[in-house]
């Protein structure tokens, strides 16, 4: 499985409500998506939930990379890179992930990044995160909790929207 993220980080007087409103009319079309595990639709907001930037930063989980590649080649995310400019993506491989109905009502993300020291026993690492992940590009390590509240020293979400294959 496949973790996907891109963020577009929005200049502090960006009207956030335009987000939100992006969300609310397009949060549901994902659901029953093929391929899709899930996608948390996420906000960071300056001055909220310990972010000090306006960030719009999806987060994907795919079952594998042909399920990523179509949403890839979809009108949907044309019309995202059109509204919102090329993106940087992310993306790590799952290695361990929750259940989406653990997770299906949590209203915030929060994510730490590390790196892999080099030579390391990957058999080792520790996966703390409810999704945990890494990237063998950057030899980072990737741990997402989902809760009720942001946690303080980590990179804070509110989601907007989770959407999923499953419903």
């Amino acid at each position: 499985m496949i973790v996907m993220q891109y963020r577009f980080t929005l200049p502090a007087n960006y009207d956030m409500t335009i987000i939100e409103k992006r969300i609310e009319e397009n949060g549901a079309k994902l659901n029953g998506l093929s391929g899709l595990l899930f996608k948390a639709w996420l906000v960071a907001k300056c001055g909220e939930g310990y972010s000090n930037e306006n960030r719009y930063a999806p987060l994907y989980v795919w079952k594998n990379a042909n399920a990523m590649t179509m949403f890839l080649q979809s009108p949907a995310f044309k019309k995202l890179t059109q509204d919102f400019g090329w993106p940087q993506i992310e993306t790590w491989l799952a290695l361990h992930l929750p259940c989406i109905d653990e997770i299906r009502s949590a209203s915030w993300l929060s994510i730490t990044k590390q790196n892999i020291p080099a030579h390391s026993d990957l058999s080792l690492l520790p996966l703390d995160g409810h999704l945990s992940a890494w990237d063998i590009s950057r030899w980072q390590l990737l741990q997402a909790d989902f809760g009720d509240a942001p946690h303080m020293a980590r990179e804070n979400y509110r989601i907007g929207y989770m959407a999923s294959e499953a419903w």
